[in-house]
Order: C-alpha cells, then structure tokens, then sequence
C-alpha cells in the first residue's frame, strides 16, 4: 500500500468519524438514541481503522519535517492534535463504556468533552495534511 494511498484513507476514514460524531450529536439533541448510538459507534470503529492506517504508515514510511511558511502555526496545530489524540483514546472508551453500562447520568456529563476533543482532532488531523500536502517546502 502506498504512501499516497494510506494518506487518502486516512483522510476519508477520519472525516467519516468527525462527520459520524457530529450525526450523532444531532440525534440525540433530537431525542433519537438508537440513531446516536449507531453513529458514535460508526465514529469508534472509523477512529480505530485510522489509528490501524496512521500505526501502518509510521511502519512503513519514514516521518516528514513541514519546512513550510507558518511553521509556528503548524507547531500550535500538530502539538495540541497531538496531545487531545492521545487524551481522546481513554475519554473515547470511558464514555462509550459508560453508554454500554447504561450509566447515562455519567455518559452525559463525559460525552460533550469528548465529543469536542474528537472533533478537534479530526479537524486538525485534516488541517494538519493541508499543511504537509500543499504548503510543505519538501512536497
């Protein structure tokens, strides 16, 4: 599989999940559970096959320095993506573990952090392409 290849489906699968999140966070304000509940698990299982696609692209592909214009900009972008990504994986499975227990008191309080970090992340994962893609000096 190709560098190239596993940037695109990178891209695709983490937009999936920031778009399944943010289904998922207009059905429950429309009271419509069953329809939430497929679209955050839609959203995990499309998180977890970009972590599977990015771990196979750090494997297979050495990493890329970004030597473009606003490198300070880009920093800001790649630190804190960075750091939420890693915060994200154990809110991820704590509130997704509160839904299945039916601890829906706890769930609730959890959910929206969780739901703004991971769409913080997928946002910036794509901003962070944009940058490596179209504005990087060594492309």
């Amino acid at each position: 599989m190709g560098y190239s290849l596993l940037n695109y489906l990178s891209l695709i699968t983490i937009g999936i999940s920031g778009l399944s999140v943010l289904a998922g966070l207009f059905f429950i304000k429309k009271g419509k559970r069953e329809i939430h509940r497929f679209f955050m698990i839609n959203a995990s299982i499309f998180a977890l096959l970009f972590v599977l696609l990015y771990v196979l692209k750090s494997i297979l592909y050495p990493p890329q320095s970004y030597t473009g214009p606003y490198r300070g900009l880009f920093l800001f972008i790649l630190w804190t993506h960075t750091i939420l990504a890693i915060v994200n994986f154990p809110l991820a499975i704590i509130t997704l573990r509160y839904a299945f227990k039916n601890m829906f008191e706890k769930h609730r309080k959890i959910a929206p952090i969780t739901a703004f970090v991971w769409l913080y992340v997928a946002v910036t994962g794509w901003l962070i392409y944009f940058f490596m893609q179209w504005l990087n000096k060594n492309v």
